[in-house]
């Protein structure tokens, strides 16, 4: 799902930069930052956390106290995504050993996250566009009938992080999977450093 959310970041990253230069009556057309915040459903993040700071360490976004609190065994483990992304993954298993709670976690830099999941947001079964902590996010479900959730939250501009939040607990209410969710999302805000 995430290569989809980054082809669909570099898609709406060209449809908005090809926004800017129709036309001829230049005076008429707002640009720069100014043109991307008009075409942004997305409100601006205000006092903004830096997530590129913390881009190649994230299972530092969850202190050990955190992760345990939300049942999750440690140590985490980092992973590694698409486009030479960074991720990190906490899980909780049965005592078989199957996975009955997961957190991954991805950070994005440069790039319109949530941007691309709004513009997404017909084919979804479940779609909250909100804030977490003061910041805009959007929660959303690829399946009702499962307790999935994706959590994406924009800290600064152009820089956002991914939750998805899996769990077997709340497989009799999956949407209770958002609610634990957006409390992951929360503490990763905690801690992001403030943008300098």
């Amino acid at each position: 799902m995430r290569a989809i959310v980054i082809a669909s970041v570099i898609a709406a990253g060209s449809a908005i930069g090809l926004a800017g230069c129709g036309g001829t009556d230049r005076a008429a057309q707002p640009t720069g930052a100014s043109a991307t915040q008009a075409a942004s459903p997305i409100p601006p993040a205000k006092n903004p956390r830096d997530v590129a700071v913390m881009g190649r360490r994230p299972c530092e976004l969850l202190t050990p106290q955190q992760a345990a609190g939300f049942g999750l065994n440690l140590p985490p483990h980092q992973t590694e995504g698409v486009l030479d992304r960074v991720g990190c993954q906490w899980i909780s298993n049965t005592p078989d050993r199957r996975v009955y709670r997961r957190v991954d976690l991805s950070t994005f830099t440069n790039n319109l996250t949530l941007e691309a999941v709004y513009n997404r947001r017909e084919s979804l079964p479940f779609f909250e566009l909100t804030e977490i902590s003061g910041y805009p996010a959007i929660v959303s479900r690829t399946n009702a009938d499962v307790a999935h959730c994706d959590i994406d939250v924009k800290p600064a501009e152009r820089q956002s992080f991914s939750v998805i939040y899996d769990s077997h607990e709340f497989d009799n209410n999956p949407q209770q999977a958002c609610a634990v969710g957006k409390q992951v999302a929360a503490a990763v805000l905690m801690n992001l450093p403030p943008k300098g």
